[in-house]
């Protein structure tokens, strides 16, 4: 960390990356749900016939949505409606947990060049459409996808001058001789930043 990079301009560098990923994900899963969603559902309920299928059908709504908790709504819809059974429901979930595994290690490439492309095309579709048709919604779910790769180019970038932060890593080590509270905060980041 040098002179000119404050804690605070650190802190408020990664507050505005993890803001926009947030913002991107939901775009991307508003888009997809707008240009795909009656599409998923019949999906979801058409291959979740077997245990395989329900899985790889759990993922990839997951992929699409971005969001492992909007598949478990969706799920939980067809179980309210006694459209699946639960051993075909759990198979989904399986899957859902397994489409955000993917998704994250899709993300974890170097795919920082890809964000542009990913505005630009998405914009164009966006603003070429003015009625909100599914080429619109899959424009947004593009601009989404972008948003996302720029946050977390952004987020590395604002993240790399901790790791030469002395009280950074203090902190680490101490919460690595602390197990119960590094459980406890890992429980509630997780929990505020959950999709």
């Amino acid at each position: 960390m040098n002179a000119a990079e404050s804690t605070t301009t650190i802190l408020i560098h990664l507050a505005g990356s993890v803001a926009l990923l947030i913002w991107a994900v939901r775009l991307v899963r508003t888009g997809a749900t707008r240009a795909f969603g009656p599409s998923l559902r019949q999906g979801l309920a058409r291959f979740a016939g077997n245990r395989v299928s329900a899985m790889a059908s759990g993922a990839v709504v997951t992929l699409i949505l971005q969001s492992s908790t909007a598949t478990t709504l969706l799920l939980s819809s067809f179980a309210g409606q006694a459209l699946i059974g639960l051993p075909m429901a759990f198979a989904v979930l399986l899957g859902a947990n397994v489409g955000t595994a993917i998704a994250a290690f899709l993300v974890s490439f170097e795919l920082g060049w890809l964000w542009g492309a990913c505005l630009s095309v998405g914009v164009v579709l966006y603003l070429a459409n003015e009625a909100m048709n599914r080429a619109r919604n899959i424009g947004r779910l593009i601009v989404g996808i972008g948003l996302i790769l720029l946050s977390l180019a952004e987020l590395k970038t604002a993240s790399a001058p901790l790791a030469q932060s002395p009280v950074f890593r203090s902190v680490f080590e101490a919460l690595a001789s602390e197990p119960l509270l590094a459980i406890a905060i890992t429980v509630a980041a997780t929990w505020l930043t959950h999709s």
